[in-house]
C-alpha cells in the first residue's frame, strides 16, 4: 500500500510541476508574479479568449480589457479551472482586477489574483500570487 502512496505522491508532484514545465520548453519567458506590484485596475471587458498560453501552461483563458490606459489583455487561468467553477465573464462587464502588469509576449498585460464584478468575486492566484489552479 506505500508503494502505491508513493507513486501517487510522485505522479502528483510531476503534474504539479508540468505547467512550469510547458513554459520552459515553449522558449517564452514568463514573468513571475511580483506582490510587491500589485495594483487594482478597473475596466470594461471588451472580449473573452481561450488560446495557448505559456503562463497557464496549455489552454488559457484570457480577457481582453478597456482600461482608463488603453486595451490591455488579462491572464486568468487555465481554461479548464474557468469551467470547472462555472465563471463567465463576457463582453460589456464592468470588472475591477487586482493582479500585476507585466510585459509578456512583446506587450503590456495584466496577471490577474483576483476579479471583482459587482458583488461577485473570483480568484484565480492565492495572496502570494501563486496560481490556484
Amino acid at each position: 500500500m506505500k508503494r502505491w502512496q508513493s507513486s501517487l505522491l510522485v505522479f502528483a508532484m510531476i503534474l504539479a510541476a508540468l505547467p512550469a514545465a510547458i513554459a520552459q520548453t515553449s522558449g517564452v519567458a514568463v514573468p513571475k508574479y511580483d506582490k510587491a506590484s500589485e495594483a487594482v485596475y478597473k475596466g470594461t471587458i471588451v472580449e473573452v479568449r481561450d488560446r495557448q498560453c505559456p503562463v497557464s501552461g496549455g489552454m488559457g483563458s484570457h480577457l481582453i480589457v478597456k482600461t482608463s490606459e488603453g486595451v490591455i489583455e488579462v491572464h486568468l487561468s487555465t481554461s479548464k479551472f474557468v469551467k470547472q467553477y462555472e465563471v463567465v465573464f463576457k463582453a460589456g462587464d464592468t470588472v475591477e482586477i487586482t493582479g500585476v502588469k507585466v510585459k509578456f509576449e512583446n506587450a503590456d498585460a495584466i496577471f490577474a489574483r483576483k476579479i471583482k464584478r459587482g458583488t461577485d468575486e473570483f480568484l484565480f492566484r492565492d495572496n502570494d500570487g501563486k496560481p490556484l489552479w
